[in-house]
């Protein structure tokens, strides 16, 4: 029996990112009347999503606030840092950072977007933009 599998795009809700020439950029979307950007995207079930257009965030953020959560021992997991980047649109966005071991996040700094494997599969993480 020849099962097919059925290869479907993610929406931007499920998956907020694109790639672009290399370079990875957020999915967010405006509501039609309303400054403010909604990331992510608002799902297509929802009844304000008949009003919206997607939008791409291009620009640079720089980093707002971060933690580093620190796992169980017994677990045997790295320190995750985590933080918030602004970005020059009003956007604040939550993600994992992905930082070299040596390197400690410093706010204010410019941030670049860029795809990570989770243990879930990929997501979207800001690394510094400049690594000196």
């Amino acid at each position: 029996m020849n099962t097919a599998f059925n290869e479907t795009t993610p929406s931007a809700t499920e998956q907020p990112w694109r790639e672009d020439d290399g370079k990875v950029v957020l999915l967010a979307c405006r509501r039609s009347g309303h400054e403010g950007l909604h990331f992510p995207p608002l799902p297509a079930t929802s009844p304000l999503f008949k009003d919206c257009v997607e939008v791409e965030i291009r620009s640079t953020p720089v980093l707002y606030s971060y933690t580093i959560v620190h796992s169980s021992p017994k677990l045997d997991k790295a320190p995750q840092p985590l933080g918030l980047a602004d970005f020059p649109e009003g956007l604040r966005v939550f993600a994992r950072l992905d930082y070299p071991l040596d390197r400690r996040p410093r706010m204010g700094e410019p941030l670049e977007l860029c795809i990570v494997q989770s243990e879930t599969g990929p997501i979207y993480a800001f690394q510094p933009l400049n690594l000196e």
